[in-house]
């Protein structure tokens, strides 16, 4: 395929592609036949979210969000087609028993903020591999393998759908920092 009629067809597949979610979004007003969901934490941090959305037909979660930096202001806002969604929370950068599901309806123009909470639920040990290349105390280059071990807390996470309001820009909603 030449270069130029690549773009329009990879266009042209991605408006084909059926999808309900967009990325992280904060756009000035709300857009047309779009609801949004925020997801917030309590207590809130750096977090690295997770989430999924289960697909009726399968029943299987399929990953509409995630990323290793955590959002500004520690929301995540996602916007969704109108009607209801299944969608599964989670954490990278934290152990957590079990990921959290919440069935939410999202409506045209408005949010639905959901807040996610994290309650310690005993410890965990996390075990760590580092390799390192160089040179060696024998003067050779070789590499180095370290073992270590942490113990850190592990999260039990449970979510709750608040009543949906109209819609806002993030740094605008009550629960932003």
């Amino acid at each position: 395929m030449k270069p130029i009629k690549t773009i329009p067809f990879l266009l042209l597949l991605a408006l084909l592609m059926p999808g309900c979610a967009t990325s992280n979004v904060n756009p000035a007003q709300a857009r047309a036949n779009t609801g949004y969901v925020d997801f917030h934490a309590d207590p809130s941090g750096d977090l690295c979210w997770e989430v999924a959305s289960c697909d009726d037909r399968t029943g299987d979660f399929q990953t509409l969000f995630s990323e290793l930096d955590p959002p500004p202001r520690g929301i995540l806002r996602l916007a969704f087609a109108p009607g209801s969604h299944r969608l599964r929370v989670t954490f990278m950068n934290r152990v957590i028993v079990q990921p959290v599901e919440i069935d939410v309806a999202v409506q045209d123009g408005k949010i639905i903020p959901i807040r996610v909470t994290l309650t310690a639920a005993g410890t965990a040990q996390v075990k760590t591999r580092e390799v390192t290349r160089g040179a060696t105390a024998r003067g050779r280059y070789g590499r180095r393998t370290e073992f270590g071990s942490n113990e850190t807390v592990r999260y039990g996470l449970s979510a709750v759908a608040e009543t949906p309001v109209p819609y806002e820009p993030k740094e605008q909603m009550p629960y932003a920092h």
